[in-house]
């Protein structure tokens, strides 16, 4: 009798298993396939970790990475459709937000206050603000090199007006400085590690970490049904695994980032140490959105009259159901 019993449980598990296999298979078969555009950076590193680890194959939604040059590019793949979500720095946020009103940002994933740098070579004999001043500058417009330079400007007095601006794409800055086509570029990582590589001994690199802090963002067009968020949840989760990955196993990390990227280790060694990977939605992003949207109405810029309310481009509902601590406005 207990040998019936045994056998008789023993089919029933077996059966049951059988079921959650075809459920468990059937649902892979199901799930919604979402896009996200990340800029191919080590600021995205938990996009990239969660990729590797197969944390976002394991979520309830199938994922597609778009690589990119830059958060401008990411975001404009967002709000145009083709993707879903994107990595964008706050400054990009900013001058987006001062045009259009159609996206949120979803989460804080990355931060550094020495990503933007400032490079000459040293014949240009430039070494502080007011050096600036009718030289020839260039940069990436309406991005975070913008807001870096012209807060580095503000030290000496001077403003965008003081120098020849030269808006060169953020792949162009490298070569523009090499070939002399101008006498300083404001470049984020990878291009200012390229350029200082390029130059070798006769680079330069201003003084301007703590200057300003950047902060990497998740953004999406506004979530505008349940299972927008709900696809939405299934992506912050994966973000979060592949945080926690990076806090437990950094040298495991940096690795699957010079391979992912095609990248030197030399490169992930030099940037590294600045970099601090949290999921969060607070006061501190706010302020940033503020502060830069005020330098950008002041100086002219944007012929905005009116300023917009940043926390109406804050979306705290899938953070919160991801990690409720992060949350903190």
């Amino acid at each position: 009798m207990r040998l019936i019993s045994f056998v008789f449980v023993l089919l029933i598990s077996v059966y049951a298993s059988s079921i959650y296999n075809d459920i468990h298979k059937a649902s892979g078969r199901n799930k919604a396939t979402v896009t996200i555009a990340v800029s191919k950076t080590p600021l995205s590193a938990p996009f990239y970790i969660a990729e590797s680890q197969g944390y976002f194959t394991d979520s309830c939604v199938n994922v597609v990475i778009n690589d990119v040059i830059g958060g401008k590019k990411s975001f404009e793949q967002v709000v145009t459709g083709d993707a879903d979500f994107g990595t964008s720095s706050d400054s990009v946020i900013v001058f987006q937000a001062l045009q259009r009103d159609d996206f949120v940002t979803l989460a804080s994933f990355a931060q550094s206050d020495n990503d933007v740098k400032m490079i000459s070579r040293l014949k240009n004999n430039i070494s502080e603000s007011a050096d600036l001043a009718g030289k020839r500058v260039g940069l990436t417009r309406g991005t975070a090199s913008e807001y870096l330079l012209t807060t580095y400007l503000a030290l000496a007095g001077l403003t965008i007006s003081d120098i020849s601006l030269h808006p060169l794409s953020p792949d162009e800055l490298p070569q523009a400085l090499v070939q002399n086509k101008v006498d300083v570029i404001v470049p984020w990582e990878p291009y200012a590690f390229m350029t200082v590589e390029l130059l070798n001994s006769d680079a330069r690199t201003l003084n301007t970490k703590n200057l300003h802090t950047l902060m990497f963002n998740l953004i999406s067009r506004r979530l505008t049904d349940t299972e927008k968020v709900e696809q939405a949840v299934c992506v912050m989760q994966a973000l979060n695994d592949a945080i926690n990955y990076i806090a437990a196993e950094p040298d495991k990390s940096r690795k699957i980032i010079v391979k992912r990227i095609g990248t030197y280790q030399k490169f992930i060694d030099w940037v590294w140490p600045d970099y601090i990977f949290k999921l969060s939605l607070n006061h501190s992003l706010l302020m940033n959105f503020q502060s830069q949207s005020l330098w950008i109405h002041d100086s002219g810029i944007s012929k905005s009259v009116e300023l917009p309310d940043y926390r109406m481009f804050l979306d705290t509902r899938v953070l919160r159901q991801v990690n409720p601590m992060a949350v903190k406005l």
